[in-house]
């Protein structure tokens, strides 16, 4: 038995078994303390390659592992999550760009064209100085610039109003839609960021879900809310696979590979979806189907909500 330096409790093992602290001592020579670190980091590596094993190919076993208790072998549901969320939205937002196809492109000048006699006085009254150069500078776009269409649309849609009818809400909804018109880009990525948020938020209320459809097994709250966890990554993980291989080549064999690869990948989310239900809640065919019919919709029917209710706030905060 030695003394652990950090807190001075008597350890009897590796670790502290009051603050935790290993008995690795850095006063000494690089090579083996270096020897050592390199192996601590094979075994990080290891117990991540066994949570990938289990997450990928064996729906729901990774929350069944969780729920024997058998926890150290692999990495935390939170600090998967996080690690995958932060891959997923950092290429969502690479791949945030719409590209206009040359028949939309004959459209949209085709559209724009005959809404060039469109009055913008109303749209300009009640702007600012730095919303009236936004403006100015949407006009300005090409022909074929969506932007530049959208604009005039909007324009036409309050032409012949009086100014002073508008009410605040109207007003307000009409400069944060210039404000998107002008740098769509950036309206893409601050959605982006708070879809990531609002499908935090819906870990737990998805777990709340799960506790209610499968009420009768009694499971912890927590147990489910690991499940919505290790759910939530593999998409995470699927769909940044998809981002990877989704961006046009103009080699058709290579393109079309791409294609039918995406839609695999997004229908093998649904199908292990519904694989994780049946391995780790149980049940027949027909009660799985039914209950993962039930969730997903209500996931959906309650996350969009969720994610327009945050861009909204933010935006009122960021005024």
């Amino acid at each position: 038995m030695t003394k652990c330096p950090n807190c001075g409790a008597l350890r009897t093992g590796p670790y502290c078994g009051q603050c935790g602290q290993n008995d690795r001592d850095y006063q000494r020579a690089l090579p083996p303390l270096m020897s050592e670190l390199i192996s601590e980091a094979f075994e990080v590596d290891s117990r991540l390659v066994r949570t990938l094993k289990l997450l990928l190919f064996k729906p729901g076993e990774l929350a069944a592992e969780f729920s024997r208790n058998r926890r150290a072998s692999y990495v935390s549901p939170i600090r998967l999550y996080l690690f995958v969320s932060i891959l997923f939205f950092f290429f969502l937002s690479l791949n945030a760009d719409v590209e206009q196809t040359a028949e939309e492109r004959v459209t949209i000048v085709a559209e724009a064209e005959a809404m060039e006699d469109t009055d913008t006085k109303v749209l300009r009254s009640r702007l600012g100085a730095e919303r009236l150069r936004r403006v100015e500078e949407i006009l300005a776009r090409p022909d074929g610039s969506l932007s530049r269409l959208l604009l005039l649309q909007l324009a036409q849609g309050i032409e012949g109003r009086d100014s002073e009818s508008l009410d605040e809400g109207e007003v307000f909804i009409l400069r944060e839609l210039i404000d998107a018109l002008y740098e769509p880009g950036s309206v893409i990525s601050q959605f982006a960021d708070n879809l990531a948020i609002g499908m935090f938020f819906m870990l737990p209320i998805y777990a709340l879900l799960l506790k209610l459809f499968y009420f009768s097994q009694h499971r912890f709250y927590v147990e489910t809310l690991v499940f919505s966890t290790h759910l939530h990554s593999f998409a995470f993980l699927v769909l940044t696979t998809t981002f990877l291989f989704g961006n046009p080549t103009g080699i058709v064999w290579v393109d079309a590979a791409s294609e039918f690869l995406e839609s695999a990948l997004s229908l093998w989310i649904a199908v292990y979806h519904y694989l994780a239900l049946r391995r780790y809640f149980g049940g027949g065919h027909v009660s799985t189907l039914f209950k993962y019919t039930g969730l997903v919709f209500l996931y959906f029917v309650l996350l969009m909500p969720t994610a327009f209710l945050l861009v909204l706030a933010f935006t009122v905060l960021s005024v």
